[in-house]
């Protein structure tokens, strides 16, 4: 199940330079192609605060040249890399990159 209200699972900064955005986690760095830095606007709003539709929205206004597909296809793939988790609105965490289904936090 997509993430409803999407929040990145690593805590350190989004790093831009050549075209490219470096997400820094605790112990690796993720690099992503990102030459209008779009990817790293919407890293930027994933805070959990904002659901999927309002995202689409946001960056589709922001960046004209970008699709809701491509939107929803980004958060999708971020997703399945374990870069984003599902920040439900009760307050509770649902990490879905685990293996043994999602665990709630």
């Amino acid at each position: 199940m997509a993430a409803q209200h999407p929040r990145l699972t690593m805590t350190g900064p989004l790093l831009r330079g050549s075209g490219e955005l470096h997400i820094v986690g605790r112990h690796d760095i993720v690099t992503i192609a990102d030459p209008q830095g779009a990817m790293q606007r919407l890293l930027e709003l994933t805070d959990g605060s904002r659901d999927r539709a309002e995202l689409v929205r946001m960056l589709t206004l922001e960046f004209t040249g970008l699709h809701e597909r491509d939107v929803a296809d980004a958060l999708d793939e971020l997703e399945s890399t374990g870069l984003l988790e599902d920040r439900s609105p009760g307050g509770r965490r649902v990490l879905l990159s685990s293996a043994a289904g999602p665990e709630h936090v």
